[in-house]
């Protein structure tokens, strides 16, 4: 848990996941989950009695997942749970019923009961946080559950929904090595912890790891009589030519819309959306129209965001977008993005302002991405302290200096300092990239809605 978790404009609330805080004796990740369970069983396994779920699990693309999932299946008019995580701003966004956010006062309702059992000791901030929304989920009506898992998949707090509609799994690459493993294959091993024994698992695009995580996710569900819904083997999507996607499966080939999402990386994202609800139709029969109009509504907060320049203080020749990428794929799906602004018909510099938590692989996310920017501005991230530091950063840039001519690097005490250089120097029209940490984006929005508690 990071103490930006604790943060809220609801002083009460605050107080309470602060006490969550307080009670917890480490930050480690525990993977024995006898406490866990005892809380569920506390509080009468309401995962058990919770409406159909699609459980999605992956490291990049996941959250994308949930929200095409979403926004498709509420225009088709059911009414959606959601658990996704971490959270931008509000911790009320980790937990979605019945399509709306959940208030504070049924949060703070279901912290208190939570905390006063015995058993809510010890145990994590993502335990207690997933224990309580199970609860929600089964109290309040709805017809469908989206459940994102938190970071691994085969000892995950969301992993204990005996038989899912559908199971989907989205990109695989390397973060969170220290819980996860240090090899694609042992991550990839724990995201296919959510196949289950005969559910339909549908596979997302892996990029350069294609080889390696389809293998362990095939061994995964034959293991377990699971069918496994391939891509690049059992569908396939690609641009269309004409603005939108071609998209293929079960010997069916359909032309679809290019959902509200920016980014090449979600046309894949889309398709396996379009696999999953396609095999769970007997049970959420979803039109093409209220497919199309999903496509339209989609939105997800902070992935290749763009936002109106003087809304951070900057003139309007300013481009401006946020992401929340922090790891190798996610710096190489920046990087298509970045080329495809290079060579289209409004090419202008790319300025990075940069800021990553220590233990992140800054090299891998960056490398990528090098060649497209003019400038890379690093800077802390609030209530952080194991954030990437101004030295590590500027040993990392040395490392880049064979190729680096050009570009100009620098560290700042915060995110606006950063943002105020760029329009210092900036001569002429420009595009500003905000990336590197969920917490990051944090700070951004806080920023840009006008808070200034974004730094400390």
């Amino acid at each position: 848990m990071h103490k930006a978790d604790l943060v809220h404009d609801n002083l009460s609330l605050q107080q309470k996941l602060e006490q969550i805080f307080v009670l917890r004796k480490s930050s480690r990740v525990n993977w024995d989950q006898a406490g866990y369970f005892a809380l569920l069983e506390r509080l009468g396994n309401p995962q058990n009695n919770v409406p159909p779920v699609l459980h999605v699990a992956g490291t990049n693309g996941k959250g994308s997942m949930v929200a095409l999932l979403r926004a498709v299946l509420e225009a088709a008019g059911y009414k959606v749970h959601a658990y996704t995580s971490p959270h931008l701003l509000r911790v009320n966004e980790r937990i979605y019923l019945a399509g709306q956010e959940i208030s504070d006062s049924y949060l703070e309702h279901l912290i208190d009961e939570v905390l006063a059992f015995e058993e809510s000791r010890n145990l994590s901030f993502f335990e207690i946080m997933t224990a309580l929304a199970f609860k929600a989920f089964r109290d309040v009506s709805a017809d469908v559950l989206l459940l994102e898992t938190g970071m691994g998949g085969r000892l995950d707090c969301t992993n204990v929904v005996e038989k899912p509609l559908a199971t989907l799994i989205s990109r695989v690459s390397m973060d969170h090595m220290e819980f996860l493993g240090d090899t694609l294959e042992g991550i990839a091993a724990e995201k296919a912890g959510i196949i289950k024994a005969g559910v339909p698992c549908v596979a997302g695009y892996q990029g350069d790891g294609d080889a390696v995580v389809s293998r362990i996710l095939i061994e995964a569900a034959q293991e377990k009589a699971a069918p496994l819904s391939l891509f690049g083997r059992d569908w396939r999507i690609a641009p269309d030519g004409s603005g939108g996607l071609r998209f293929s499966f079960d010997g069916e080939e359909h032309l679809w819309p290019w959902p509200g999402l920016e980014g090449v990386h979600q046309m894949y994202n889309a398709g396996a959306v379009l696999t999953a609800l396609d095999l769970v139709k007997d049970v959420l029969p979803v039109s093409e129209k209220s497919m199309r109009k999903g496509f339209a509504a989609v939105s997800w907060p902070g992935r290749l965001q763009r936002f109106p320049a003087e809304a951070a203080g900057m003139p309007e020749d300013c481009v401006l977008w946020l992401d929340c990428g922090h790891n190798d794929s996610a710096g190489l799906a920046l990087a298509a993005q970045a080329k495809l602004w290079a060579v289209g018909s409004d090419p202008r510099p790319l300025h990075l302002v940069l800021g990553m938590l220590g233990r992140k692989d800054v090299r891998a996310f960056l490398e990528p991405l090098w060649p497209f920017l003019a400038s890379v501005r690093h800077v802390p991230i609030s209530f952080e302290p194991s954030c990437l530091s101004a030295q590590a950063f500027e040993e990392i840039v040395r490392g880049f200096s064979s190729d680096q001519a050009g570009i100009y690097t620098g560290s700042f005490d915060s995110l606006q300092a950063a943002l105020q250089d760029v329009v210092q120097d900036h001569a002429g029209p420009c595009r500003v990239l905000v990336a590197g940490s969920v917490y990051l984006a944090g700070d951004f929005m806080r920023l840009v809605q006008g808070d200034g508690n974004t730094g400390g």
